[in-house]
């Protein structure tokens, strides 16, 4: 099955997510064969505007910033638990040049908290966070991404500052099982629901596949909004579900399709956990046969502005998303 350009720009995202974490008080990592990643002079400088938690928050410390290594430091100590291997942590990521000051990147993110899910570095960084902690952490950005910085909107040479704010950690469930495409549904089947007046419409070809318009002289949404078209009669979807979709989605400033399983001719099956928050929030607590609209910002659930700018948009555009909800499989 092909990957879609919306799970795969989620993965820089986990990549970055996973590096911050701090050590004080000579910290013991949670992970047997895992080091806590050291504190250093430029973790230690790094000060920030904004609250716990805030997804607008400001690099105040003076740039440029330059490291040559990963360092991390904890400038906001929570009392909650220290996370553990194979956990599921919520936590609210800042990206930012260092170079620069410009914040790249701000969202909620989940991770896995084990080596499937996470690369050596970042399990380093994690294995001394408890959930409360806002971890502060600098590192080349050749030595995160690699040849991919560029497509982080960075040169390789440049510093990256993080500020992960760690929400909350759960264990986390077994992997949910597969479904065979016979045992899906072909298209959303249940009972048609009002839309709110202002939203795009929505019309269905015989086979299921929805053309999407937009309204004429309405501004775009700026909160990511979620609304029900079909209301369906299947299982309920949960947090942790593989779920199985079909999807179009468009630029609310275009109309035009930019990524779409209809077009690929076949549905496509994912993890809630794993994808941006513009599918997890739309999907999570739906039932199967329903249709949702998904409507979002760039940084309400979407991927920010240099993402956005990456996949060849406008850093404001609005993305819309329909997805059917063709069958669910619960984590164990």
């Amino acid at each position: 099955m092909k990957r879609s350009r919306a799970l795969l720009a989620l993965m820089p995202v986990a990549l970055v997510a996973g590096l911050l974490t701090a050590c004080t008080s000579a910290p013991t990592s949670s992970i047997e064969g895992v080091n806590c990643a050291p504190e250093g002079e430029a973790s230690k400088s790094l000060e920030f505007k904004g609250d716990f938690g805030s997804e607008k928050l400001e690099l105040k410390t003076k740039t440029p910033i330059k490291v040559k290594t990963l360092q991390a430091s904890t400038p906001i100590k929570g009392d909650g638990e220290q996370v553990k291997e194979n956990d599921t942590i919520e936590a609210q990521l800042s990206l930012i040049n260092g170079k620069t000051g410009e914040v790249l990147q701000s969202g909620k993110s989940n991770l896995q908290f084990n080596s499937q899910g996470l690369q050596p570095w970042a399990l380093e960084i994690l294995s001394c966070a408890s959930v409360g902690d806002r971890v502060a952490a600098i590192a080349p950005a050749s030595e995160l991404f690699g040849e991919t910085a560029a497509q982080m909107g960075v040169d390789a040479k440049d510093s990256i500052v993080m500020v992960f704010d760690l929400l909350s950690a759960e264990k986390t469930k077994g992997e949910p099982g597969t479904l065979q495409p016979d045992e899906l549904l072909k298209k959303a089947e249940g009972k048609a629901q009002k839309l709110p007046e202002g939203l795009p419409s929505v019309k269905l070809a015989e086979d299921g596949s929805p053309t999407i318009t937009m309204p004429e002289g309405v501004a775009a949404p700026d909160k990511l909004t979620v609304e029900t078209l079909i209301k369906g009669d299947g299982e309920k979807v949960q947090e942790g579900d593989r779920v199985y979709v079909h999807y179009r989605g468009v630029i609310w400033r275009t109309g035009e399709e930019f990524d779409s399983s209809w077009s690929r001719g076949e549905p496509i099956g994912f993890v809630t956990t794993g994808v941006i928050g513009g599918f997890s929030k739309a999907l999570v607590g739906q039932t199967v046969g329903s249709q949702v609209m998904s409507i979002v910002p760039a940084e309400d659930g979407g991927y920010g502005a240099a993402q956005l700018q990456q996949m060849g948009h406008e850093p404001t555009d609005v993305m819309v998303f329909v997805l059917d909800i063709l069958g669910t499989v619960h984590a164990e």
